[in-house]
């Protein structure tokens, strides 16, 4: 009986004590559901206060669920873990940032207001609170004041993004605080003096950029313990001393940016450390010193560029190991010797610019072997012997300087095999010898200068028809003199004959035997003149004729003469030229009002054909009275002596062509910028097709006639340039373009339509994604390619996409660029269709990765398109 007592007894306790601690835990139930429903509730209301969700189309999509409001996601339990501004709006303004209540956020892992230019103010401390954030980016915005010490609270933080927004001050110290940070992106900002000591803290940084700001003193040594690095950007800045041993420990550098600061000292043996580099740029600096043999252990590299230092000593023999170099610049130094023979193995080089150093002796044959060298720029050096024949079959040639050297020898008839080749200059050498003809019949040849050398004989018809010909030889003389008579006026003064006896003898005939026959003579033709221009010549004919040293101008106030425009460009000398094409060469030009134009030099000249003078007239009022947002301003023309020019609006940036190229300019111009210029090219393309009467087909679009305003703004230029020069050509009798972006069925028929311009924008578009020309974009197509990724061929120099919305466009423009390069003109789309699509913003692909995404399904979902919106 004892044992039963004792359970008893022990049951009635356990019920008793039951009966008391049941109730109070579900109280503390209750209550902590109550704190949670509440610490939610502070995030939706914390969102409602920001002001950011308060557009008429966001409250129409606003539910009592505030994690499927726009740009919110929530975790499970309902408590908001991301902020995205990817499809977030606004009313227009920018908004206050310290509108938003951080501290009601506990959970906020990622907070990315990128791109949108939509927040303004300061970054408050209270952004210190969010101890679980991940990524912070709030790039491309209006922040300004500094950024807080309290960025070194958010010990998680993997991503700090804040570039390109107007903050100043110091990098705060406290920004070493941080654990994990993997990407530290604070470029384009107007950040000033030290970088701090203690951003060596940061071991786990794979990308560090600081780039574009104000920042002073010395880079510290403490950036050698970022041993994880892949890309250091540190360039346009006020950056002293010289650069730290510390710096060169960073084998896994991939990406090294130091250009446009102060520098100073040598560069040391230890250089050659960092073998998985692929760009190095130390232009602009003051560094001194011989380029050391090791930086031939760079054997990834793909870009070196140490312009505008004050390096001396030979140019090593070891440079010619950096087989994979695609740009090499070593300009504006003090380099002396000999231009080593080993230059020939960098068999990949685009581009060589040696120009302006003390280097002496001969050019070495195996320049030759750089087949695929587009520009090469020997100029004021010490250079001699003859031009070297091998240098001829670096066919791909489009600029060969040689200026200022002591060249001698003739000039070879094999030039005629450079057939892209646009600005030669040989000027200021010893070179003697006739001009061969075969110069003068490279197609696209549009500025060659000759003068000051030893050329004697006669310049021949084709060489005489190059627009920018220069040359000052009094031994030349001229094959045809009708040919002088259409010379442009700063060429005029060169037609002279050697053969001085007959030039005696016709002198005085003229003047002794026949000065009665010419009196009457002239009589009879100035009143025969006049009255045909009286029969033929229109009154606004006439009045341009008359006023032909004048340009006709519709968007400017007064007038501008073309003296002004001499006066501006020193009679179109070459340094004013910013580009050059198949119509012309283009040149900037400072008005004495102070602003800027770009003037079109073309290469016809017919300003006697009155037939020409009056279609030419009445081609560039049309053109004139173009007005799209995207397409650049003409604002009139100018016919005088023979001289015919357009004056356009000028873009600050140039073309897309060279940005491209450009590694820093190329990186500025981010994914979001890139895809706007696409869509920028298709709207002003359907405006020419479409919207214009008659409609505009462009027939040379190009990366070169895609030019960027001070915003990198895309704007289409040359429209209308191939009527305009050629108004009795029909479509069928005049082919123009630019090699690699001509339609391919140009190949077999020469009829131009709508359809040559839609193949020319799909190879600017992957242009645009890819960062370089493709050059065989049909290659893409292939049986064998189209299992490439879609990330495989975006430009590597920017970091993948990853913001949802910048990915879906990137998709959609890649698609749209498949479809234009259909083979058959008819399954391209047209560019009023192209046009919509844009508008309508959406990707016909679900897939939100560029990582998962084939060639292959963006080929077969671009016909799909085609068909499904019958375009």
């Amino acid at each position: 009986m004892a044992p039963d007592s004792s359970i008893s007894k022990l049951v009635v306790i356990i019920t008793f004590l039951s009966s008391i601690i049941a109730p109070v835990t579900t109280d503390n139930a209750v209550v902590t559901a109550s704190a949670a429903s509440s610490a939610i509730q502070l995030e939706r209301e914390a969102l409602l206060n920001s002001g950011w969700w308060n557009s008429s189309r966001a409250r129409a999509n606003y539910t009592s669920d505030h994690c499927k409001w726009m740009g919110i996601t929530c975790n499970s339990a309902g408590s908001i873990v991301e902020i995205n501004s990817e499809e977030m709006e606004n009313n227009g303004n920018a908004a206050e940032l310290s509108q938003f209540n951080f501290t009601c956020f506990p959970n906020l892992v990622t907070f990315r207001i990128w791109g949108t230019r939509f927040l303004s103010g300061r970054i408050p401390s209270e952004i210190g609170a969010l101890s679980k954030l991940e990524e912070l980016d709030l790039s491309y915005n209006l922040l300004t004041g500094t950024i807080p010490s309290a960025i070194g609270s958010l010990r998680n933080l993997v991503v700090l993004g804040l570039s390109f927004n107007i903050l100043n001050g110091a990098i705060p110290l406290e920004i070493g605080n941080l654990k994990n940070p993997h990407s530290l992106i604070l470029r384009g900002n107007k950040l000033d003096g030290l970088i701090p000591s203690s951003i060596g803290n940061l071991t786990k940084l794979t990308i560090l950029d600081l780039s574009l700001n104000k920042l002073s003193g010395r880079l510290p040594r403490e950036v050698g313990n970022l041993k994880n690095l892949f890309s250091l950007y540190l360039d346009n800045n006020n950056l002293t001393g010289p650069i730290p041993s510390t710096l060169y420990h960073l084998n896994q550098l991939r990406v090294l940016y130091l250009a446009y600061n102060n520098l100073v000292g040598p560069l040391p043996r230890e250089v050659g450390n960092m073998k998985n580099l692929k760009t190095l740029l130390l232009n602009r600096n003051n560094l001194t010193g011989p380029i050391p043999s090791t930086i031939g252990y760079l054997n990834s590299l793909e870009k070196l560029d140490l312009s505008h230092n004050r390096l001396n000593g030979p140019i090593p023999p070891t440079i010619g190991n950096l087989t994979n170099l695609t740009s090499l610049d070593l300009s504006s130094n003090q380099l002396s010797g000999l231009l080593p023979r080993e230059v020939g193995n960098l068999r990949n080089l685009d581009s060589l610019s040696l120009d302006t150093n003390n280097l002496i002796g001969p050019i070495p044959s195996t320049i030759g072997y750089l087949t695929n060298l587009t520009s090469l720029n020997l100029g004021y050096n010490q250079l001699n012997s003859s031009i070297p024949l091998q240098l001829m079959n670096c066919s791909q040639l489009l600029n060969l300087v040689l200026t200022h050297n002591s060249l001698s020898g003739s000039i070879p008839s094999e030039i005629g095999n450079l057939i892209f080749l646009r600005q030669l200059d040989l000027s200021r050498n010893f070179i003697n010898g006739t001009i061969p003809s075969q110069l003068g019949k490279i197609p696209n040849i549009s500025a060659v200068d000759l003068s000051k050398n030893n050329l004697s004989g006669v310049i021949p018809k084709s060489v005489l028809r190059v627009p920018g010909l220069k040359w000052s030889e009094n031994n030349l003389e001229v094959e045809n003199p009708v040919i002088s008579e259409n010379a442009p006026p700063h060429q005029a003064q060169h037609f002279k004959g050697n053969k001085e006896q007959h030039q005696k003898i016709v002198t005085r005939l003229v003047t002794i035997v026949l000065p009665m026959f010419a009196f009457l003579a002239l009589i009879l033709g100035i009143l025969f003149v006049h009255r045909r221009r009286d029969e033929k010549i229109s009154p606004n004919t006439r009045e341009m004729t008359k006023g032909a040293d004048e340009f006709s101008i519709w968007s400017y106030d007064g007038r501008i003469t073309f003296e002004e425009m001499i006066q501006a460009t020193e009679d179109f000398h070459i340094k004013y030229c910013i580009g050059t094409g198949g119509y012309g060469s283009v040149y900037r030009a400072q008005l004495s009002s102070g602003r800027v134009v770009a003037l079109k030099k073309l290469h016809r000249s017919e300003t006697e054909e009155l037939a020409f003078l009056e279609s030419f007239q009445t081609e560039a009022r049309l053109l004139s009275q173009i007005r799209h947002r995207n397409i650049v301003k003409l604002y009139g023309f100018c016919l005088h002596n023979k001289c015919m020019f357009l004056i356009y609006e000028y873009m600050e940036r140039g073309s897309l062509f060279c940005v491209l190229r450009n590694d820093v300019e190329a990186v500025e111009l981010d994914w979001t910028k890139r895809v706007n210029i696409v869509k920028s090219m298709a709207h002003a393309l359907s405006y020419l097709h479409y919207d214009c009467k008659p409609p505009i087909v462009h027939r040379d679009i190009c990366s070169n006639n895609i030019l960027l305003n001070s915003n990198l703004e895309a704007f289409v230029a040359d429209f209308g340039l191939a009527r305009l020069l050629h108004p009795d050509s029909s479509n069928r009798t005049l082919v123009v373009g630019t090699y690699g972006y001509i339609a391919p069925e140009l190949a077999y028929t020469m009829a131009v339509t709508e359809k040559c311009d839609v193949y020319s924008f799909g190879v600017v578009a992957l242009e645009v994604l890819m960062g370089s020309h493709p050059t065989d974009p049909t290659s893409l197509s292939s049986s064998c390619d189209r299992k490439i990724r879609l990330i495989d061929v975006l430009d590597q120099r920017l970091p993948p996409p990853v913001d949802r919305k910048v990915v879906q466009d990137i998709i959609l423009v890649s698609i749209v660029a498949f479809a234009c390069l259909q083979s058959k003109p008819k399954s391209r789309p047209t560019m009023k269709c192209i046009s919509q699509e844009f508008l309508s913003g959406k990707s016909p692909l679900g897939k939100p990765d560029v990582q998962e995404i084939s060639i292959s399904e963006l080929i077969d979902q671009g016909k799909f398109l085609i068909d499904q919106r019958d375009c």
